[in-house]
């Protein structure tokens, strides 16, 4: 091969490569929501065989996501940028770091309201339904 043919073939494998990792994860994500959710219904259909309580649904429980920590990176990105800002005595720089600053403000905020509104709901959070309510089953559906 030429070297004129092998510096073509370089950036052309590189971008098929990049390609093939992104779909390879995205394939592997699915798959594994998949395979969540068939576990789920398993679960569910074997608490229905044993007449137990059917336990609640995984996504109507505690979310992951930690309330405050996004918006404090935000937030902490645009006071960096903004300081970068001031020390390299920039002041385009400045303006740019208040778009995620105030991003991370506005996150902050929402995700006050957003604890403020669940602890006065009392959301329960958890699994299962609690200990004190009412059997909820195929003989009783109520």
């Amino acid at each position: 091969m030429s070297e004129g043919t092998m510096a073509m073939l370089i950036p052309i494998i590189a971008i098929i490569a990049s390609f093939t990792v992104v779909v390879v994860i995205v394939l592997a994500v699915l798959h594994n929501r998949r395979i969540r959710h068939e576990m789920l219904h398993r679960e569910r259909m074997m608490a229905l065989e044993k007449g137990l309580p059917v336990p609640m649904d995984y996504s109507e429980g505690q979310s992951r996501r930690r309330p405050y920590v996004t918006g404090l990176i935000w937030a902490g990105v645009g006071l960096a940028v903004i300081l970068w800002g001031i020390i390299e005595s920039e002041n385009d720089l400045n303006a740019w770091g208040l778009i995620p600053f105030f991003v991370g403000v506005a996150l902050l905020i929402g995700d006050r309201i957003a604890v403020k509104r669940e602890r006065r709901n009392h959301s329960d959070s958890t699994m299962y339904p609690p200990a004190d309510a009412p059997y909820r089953g195929p003989d009783n559906p109520s």
